[in-house]
């Protein structure tokens, strides 16, 4: 009996009736016989051949579909909707369930809840009154009884809108603040796509979005626009019960983008069993500046990997984020996260990270709940590491950023056995995890870090930059030491324990109990294979060597490929020169012969006297330029590059203290001129300056003494001065000038004349002096003293 009802709601269900047309299988029948789960289809193609067939087997068909007489697919008979009315008050629902049955009363003739057997009223049976006299009887009764709105035209309509839509028509029909009101459901459709369209598109009011509806009504339904466009105000109410805000129609295009494609509720978690199995990489401002290679104050990025599993932080990088200088195309200088620094957190997360000096000793790997012992067995590595397991990803999903999108961090993770699966457009749901990482970083850890700044230019601090600043290397320290003691140690809401729900454990408690159950196999890449992640260039070796950006590097062992062919189709000459961005001193050409590597230093190094970086080069390019020099010029660069390490070292300058402007009121011209003094006076040309001569006189015939002249003293000559050949005159004319004379004015002042030797304060001092007594002066040259 049950099977015998399911197949009877099949057949209903689906329209399968005596004498229905359909489409079934590429042909075009007629139903003949129904016959409890069987039909018996007669073809009408002329071709074609009578069928039997199970009725599920044709209802379920892929082409099924009801004709009509004119063989046209028709529009599939819905299930009536109730589920509205669950929104409905009481007595709407009343109300609607009312109408209900006198509406079936008027089609079947007897109400829904009559007795079996029961036979119809007067005035309702359908095989002695048309439906016009059975309407005229019910809109009678329905205004005996109360019924508001119960013309003979208002129940047909009513009655035509049930017979479409069910009991969904009815609410449309019957209750004014229902969730569509009046509205037809094609014009509904219509407005939830034009709001969905202008997602993407700048923002407007809803005044615009009225007229792209009244546009799309007009394209879709022409002939039936009079009846289906609805007014201003209705559609103002419209977007109201549709939960269509006016005001989020200004918002920012992320934020409405992001709103749109958010998480539906019920929500559900990004589930992972296994170490490694999903790895979620991304990259965000870490909201700090700091002190870059340069000295100066520099904004940061951070680019992280978190594991599903167990939560943990496996790799967390920080890099500087400088805007380039000149033409789109030709810009240098620019910094940001690149493709080669994904490949290198990657490496770091496949290693042990080591413990810095001057770490809190909970940081380190032994003081955790890591089972340190058993990793130090299989992996030497984690003696003395910090408390950060190393987990190997076996799958990342990234976003469709460009440095995810890269040939050469493809190229990695498919040499490191990692599948890359990129999450899909403006769905944040995809990597929801990561970005709550980065929410939580922001939160416990840049905010209590000097030169935070917001998340925003509103919300920074003023003069952050005035501030201490750390250096991005102990920024990365200071970064990977709070995730080994802080991150990784405290209990984390999304990991629980499966026997004690209500139980939080932290991440490396949770890397503990997964490691147990599945072990721990290190792979530890050698400098052989380090290199295999640098990124590439393939060039030819000519006798000046390769050349990188705008460097020269050569050497006599890269020579010997000069004009080699590497033997592989399509390469040519051209060798895979391999180059670290970090430390751009040496490049590597691989030969794949012999699965060996050949170094080449910069030609230009001993110039450059520190560790340098390509964005420092870059750099050092740029100030060239500006200066007037080429880009070719290596070996100037080279001098800038140790120029800027240089000024690095040395710190910013002190800055001078703030001096508030006065306040002068509108600005008014009140400059008057002033006359130059030198106006009309040629400029000096160097090439006419003469050197002054040297004086040709004693000094007493250019200043009068103040006081006499000391006699000379008695008895012969000195010694010493009858023998020195500079104690004589440079000519018989007059005194040696200034500088024949070493021992100053102490000999003037013997010989008892003026003289302009020595300093200018001594021949001024002793002009100026009190006279002194003959006695006194030969004792002062007794005691071998000067006056």
């Amino acid at each position: 009996m049950a099977t015998a009802v399911r197949q009877t709601d099949t057949q209903e269900q689906a329209g399968l009736r005596l004498g229905a047309r359909l489409r079934w299988q590429g042909g075009t029948y007629r139903v003949l016989v129904l016959q409890g789960a069987e039909v018996q289809l007669g073809c009408l193609d002329e071709q074609g051949a009578d069928a039997r067939a199970l009725v599920e087997a044709v209802v379920g068909a892929d082409d099924f579909a009801l004709l009509d007489a004119d063989l046209q697919e028709l529009e599939r008979e819905q299930v009536t909707d109730t589920s509205r009315l669950s929104l409905l008050s009481e007595a709407d629902s009343k109300l609607v369930r009312d109408w209900e049955r006198h509406l079936r009363e008027i089609d079947e003739g007897v109400p829904p809840d009559a007795d079996e057997g029961a036979v119809p009223r007067p005035g309702y049976d359908p095989h002695l009154f048309t439906v016009r006299q059975r309407l005229a009887v019910k809109a009678a009764e329905m205004k005996t009884l109360g019924f508001k709105h119960a013309s003979a035209g208002t129940i047909e309509r009513r009655r035509r809108a049930y017979q479409a839509r069910g009991v969904f028509g009815l609410i449309r029909e019957i209750v004014p603040g229902s969730p569509w009101g009046r509205t037809d459901e094609r014009v509904v459709k219509l407005l939830l796509a034009e709001v969905k369209a202008g997602l993407g598109e700048s923002d407007g009011d809803a005044s615009r979005l009225y007229d792209r509806l009244q546009a799309a009504v007009q394209r879709e339904y022409k002939a039936e626009y009079d009846q289906l466009m609805v007014s201003r105000a209705t559609f103002y109410r419209l977007l109201k019960r549709l939960d269509v805000s006016v005001d989020a129609l200004h918002w920012p295009t992320d934020r409405r983008l992001d709103e749109a494609n958010g998480a539906v509720p019920p929500y559900t978690p990004t589930i992972a069993r296994r170490l490694g199995e999903q790895v979620q990489i991304d990259s965000t401002g870490l909201d700090i500046i700091a002190i870059g290679d340069d000295g100066r104050p520099v904004q940061v990025e951070l680019t992280a990997a978190i594991d599903v599993a167990s939560r943990t932080i496996i790799g967390a990088m920080i890099v500087p984020k400088v805007p380039g200088r000149g033409p789109r195309g030709r810009r240098l200088g620019g910094r940001a996260t690149r493709s080669f620094d994904a490949v290198l957190m990657l490496a770091q997360a496949l290693a042990p990270m080591p413990a810095r000096p001057g770490w809190s000793p909970q940081a380190l790997a032994e003081r955790s709940e890591m089972p340190y012992a058993d990793l130090v067995a299989c992996d030497p590595r984690t003696v003395g590491a910090a408390a950060r397991p190393v987990i190997r990803p076996r799958m990342v999903v990234v976003d469709h950023g460009k440095i995810f999108n890269s040939e050469h961090f493809d190229d990695v993770c498919r040499m490191l056995h990692i599948k890359v699966r990129p999450a899909r457009e403006r769905t944040a749901t995809d990597k929801a995890i990561i970005e709550s990482t980065f929410n939580a970083i922001k939160r416990r850890f840049s905010q209590h870090v000097a030169g935070y700044t917001g998340s925003d230019l509103r919300r920074r601090g003023k003069h952050v930059t005035d501030g201490p600043l750390w250096s991005l290397n102990e920024l990365q320290d200071l970064l990977n030491e709070w995730i080994a003691l802080d991150w990784q140690q405290k209990p984390h809401d999304g990991l629980r324990s499966p026997f004690l729900p209500g139980l939080t454990i932290s991440p490396n408690r949770m890397y503990a109990t997964l490691v147990a159950a599945e072990g721990h196999v290190p792979l530890t890449l050698t400098p052989h294979e380090n290199r295999k992640l640098l990124p590439f260039q393939h060039l030819k070796v000519t006798d000046k060597g390769v050349r990188i950006g705008n460097r020269t590097y050569n050497n006599q062992a890269l020579q010997e490929y000069k004009g080699r062919h590497t033997g592989i189709a399509g390469q040519g000459k051209r060798w895979q020169i391999r180059y670290s961005p970090y430390a751009p001193r040496f490049v590597w050409l691989w030969d794949h012969t012999k699965d060996d590597w050949v170094e080449a230093e910069f030609i230009h190094q001993r110039l450059i006297s520190d560790e340098w970086t390509q964005w420092t080069w870059e750099q050092a390019t740029l100030n060239v330029l500006e200066d007037g020099g080429r880009k070719e010029d290596e070996r100037r660069i080279a001098r800038e590059v140790s120029a800027l390490r240089e000024r690095a070292r040395r710190g910013p300058d002190v800055p001078r203290p703030r001096v508030p402007q006065l306040f002068t009121g509108p600005a008014l011209d009140l400059d008057v001129p002033v006359v130059d003094p030198y106006e009309g006076i040629p400029d000096p040309d160097p090439a006419t300056v003469v050197r002054a001569p040297a004086l040709t006189m004693a000094a007493e015939h250019l200043m009068h003494a103040t006081r006499p002249a000391s006699p000379p003293p008695a008895g012969p000559p000195d010694a010493e001065t009858r023998q020195d050949p500079e104690s004589e005159p440079a000519d018989a004319g007059g005194v040696a000038g200034p500088d024949d004379d070493p021992r100053g004015s102490a000999h003037t002042q013997r010989s008892g004349a003026l003289s302009l030797r020595g300093g200018a304060a001594e021949v001024f001092g002793m002009i100026h002096s009190p006279a002194r007594s003959p006695d006194a002066l030969g004792d002062e040259e007794d005691d071998g003293g000067n006056p």
